[in-house]
């Protein structure tokens, strides 16, 4: 059984929220900001409305992603796009800003879970200003800050296995790879500063580190 679909301002054609959609994700800022003014005229209603309205509404079972406009940039890292679009959503009461920044698609994604997956830490700092909820969690029961630990966990391990396969090289230039590996020592990856940065954001009370316990499940 579907799920019901969402409530929108605006009742937007599949083409013109595949537009929308499109923009977002090839990052064509322009081309988004002229469909948005575009459909406001054409509706008669503020931006904030075209912008909460583009949700693809296309059953899973028919290649819908049930994903909203902000998922893409959040997704690609573009904070650009995100930053546009949140902008123009601030024309919205909290209510309603909320709800929007916080949709899930088909998997119980929101833009939130795709930016902390992929390590996004602007795109993920925007959204929670925007008022992401950080303790959501997916279909899979996973919240984003799960999601950010099991990349860092990821990336963590491609680099050992890196450095295995490249034992002879290492010991080859064992004086200069010695030295740059006390430098490497000190930086956090990508996915560890999206987690460190969600856990010390003051909407993450509650959270709980659990990617390592919980990746055979996810």
């Amino acid at each position: 059984m579907s799920a019901p679909k969402p409530t929108v301002p605006v009742a937007l054609s599949t083409e013109a929220i595949e537009d929308l959609i499109y923009d977002a994700r090839a990052g064509d800022l322009e081309a988004l900001n002229a469909d948005i003014a575009n459909l406001s005229s054409q509706h008669s209603c503020p931006e904030w409305q075209i912008v909460a309205s583009a949700i693809d509404m296309e059953e899973e079972s028919e290649g819908g992603t049930g994903a909203c406009v902000l998922h893409f940039p959040a997704a690609n890292g573009n904070f650009e796009i995100l930053n546009a679009l949140l902008q123009k959503l601030a024309g919205a009461d909290a209510a309603q800003r909320t709800a929007f920044v916080n949709h899930k698609n088909h998997s119980g994604n929101t833009a939130l879970h795709w930016a902390a997956l992929n390590t996004h830490l602007e795109c993920v700092k925007a959204l929670v200003e925007a008022g992401s909820d950080v303790a959501i969690k997916n279909d899979a029961g996973h919240d984003a800050v799960f999601l950010a630990e099991r990349a860092a966990w990821s990336a963590s391990a491609e680099e050992v296995k890196e450095d295995e396969e490249g034992n002879q090289e290492i010991e080859m230039t064992i004086g200069e790879e010695q030295e740059g590996g006390e430098e490497s020592a000190g930086e956090m990856s990508a996915g560890r500063q999206v987690v460190e940065w969600l856990f010390s954001s003051e909407k993450s009370a509650g959270l709980e580190s659990g990617a390592n316990e919980g990746s055979s499940s996810a």
